[in-house]
């Protein structure tokens, strides 16, 4: 049975950010920035039953309509809210944006947090940005002890390796959970911060997974012409890196040159500035170059 989603109305006060993406580093740190405003209204994960509607059962109109949707494909999803908590063997449970009412396969995309964050957050961010047609798949990562309180809670990734695991995990968790309706195919990856200088590591050597980037605020230093190489030769396609401080956009122009004289295209958009975040106008920004990023994939 579907429990109800309790929003948590979080502060939009700016927050101390513990990051590694200043440092250009592959393990949690310190920066002196600003934390990224949080959503307004922050999604708690509700468990779900695909099988039950939000109200406890569908309606016989609406099994008669699954009835008919199932002849054609797949029944539609069904789930009690847009965002559900997803058990991980071995991890933390992920929170997962679900494309309620799909009867096909839906394409996913992977969405990491940065230090002294939340995966709720991303889920929020990044279903705004690219709809309820797909799945956002949120990796929670490791809880900091410093976190503002045990109602507050915040995380981090350990490293690049142990994301890399918690990603599989997590993808065979959503694939078994919804086995009608997650592609099997490659994913798109995006990261914030730590989530996105760790993001760099994988992808270098799991293109063929993850052969579209969306790199927030951090990443860029990864990209040495032996990694763009290898991301190149291993399928990489598109790297987008998105910036809202000047001393990213240079650097991410920099990474973006090596990608391109690898024969990947790259390219960089930059927000107004804005600190170091990922919603508001950078998500503004990063909504307006997905096009680019997803051009040429049928299945966005």
């Amino acid at each position: 049975m579907a429990f109800p989603v309790a929003f948590l109305f979080l502060s939009l006060v700016s927050l101390p950010l513990l990051a590694a993406a200043a440092l250009g580093c592959d393990r949690p740190g310190r920066s002196a920035g600003p934390a990224p405003a949080p959503p307004s209204v922050a999604p708690a994960p509700a468990r779900e039953e695909a099988a039950q509607a939000a109200d406890g059962g569908a309606t016989p109109a609406a099994a008669d309509g699954d009835a008919a949707a199932a002849a054609a494909g797949a029944a539609p999803l069904r789930a009690g809210a847009p965002f559900v908590e997803l058990p991980v063997e071995g991890f933390p449970s992920a929170v997962v944006s679900v494309p309620i009412g799909a009867t096909a396969r839906r394409p996913v995309l992977i969405a990491s947090h940065g230090n002294y964050d939340r995966p709720e957050w991303q889920c929020q961010v990044w279903r705004d940005i690219v709809g309820d047609g797909v799945f956002v798949l949120c990796p929670r990562g490791v809880a900091r002890p410093d976190s503002p309180s045990a109602s507050d809670v915040r995380f981090t990734y350990e490293s690049n390796a142990r994301l890399e695991k918690e990603i599989d995990a997590g993808l065979a968790a959503l694939r078994a959970r919804f086995p009608e309706h997650v592609d099997p195919g490659a994913v798109i990856y995006t990261g914030f911060s730590l989530g996105a200088i760790m993001g760099s590591a994988i992808a270098a050597r799991r293109a063929a997974l993850f052969p579209r980037l969306v790199l927030v605020e951090g990443g860029h230093d990864k990209w040495t012409p032996a990694t763009a190489k290898a991301f190149a030769d291993g399928g990489g396609q598109r790297v987008l890196f998105v910036c809202a401080q000047a001393g990213c956009g240079g650097a991410a122009a920099a990474a973006a040159a090596r990608l391109d004289k690898a024969g990947v295209p790259a390219r960089v958009a930059r927000s107004k500035e804005a600190g170091h975040r990922y919603d508001g106008p950078v998500a503004e920004e990063t909504r307006r170059a997905l096009d680019w990023l997803i051009d040429g994939d049928p299945r966005w």
